[in-house]
């Protein structure tokens, strides 16, 4: 998952996804980062993510209404996985995200 359709690398997205989280309507959700994120120290609660960049990136524009720049990559990688992301999100739910086990 190095670089996505975009051209966009893992890295980006994954600070993409660091960004959309700070949105006032991610906020609003209440959802503490060590959901989605493994703290790199207890300032920065922004370590490595433990679930898949592109779903959440997708999740989180879904919440803020923007196109997302990871969609086209997942659909690729995971046919109807983004479409299902959306859905979720608009009947207010949370999916259950792929998880990433910690790098050693």
């Amino acid at each position: 998952m190095e670089n996505t359709q975009e051209g966009q690398t893992e890295k980006q997205i994954a600070e993409l996804c660091q960004r959309l989280y700070q949105h006032p309507l991610v906020q609003g959700k209440g959802w503490l980062p060590n959901l989605f994120w493994r703290p790199a120290n207890r300032e920065n609660p922004f370590g490595s993510l433990r679930v898949n960049p592109l779903e959440l990136e997708v999740l989180f524009a879904a919440i803020c209404g923007e196109n997302s720049r990871a969609r086209n990559r997942l659909e690729q990688e995971n046919p109807g996985r983004a479409g299902f992301i959306e859905r979720s999100i608009a009947h207010g739910e949370l999916p259950l995200l792929s998880f990433r086990a910690e790098a050693s």
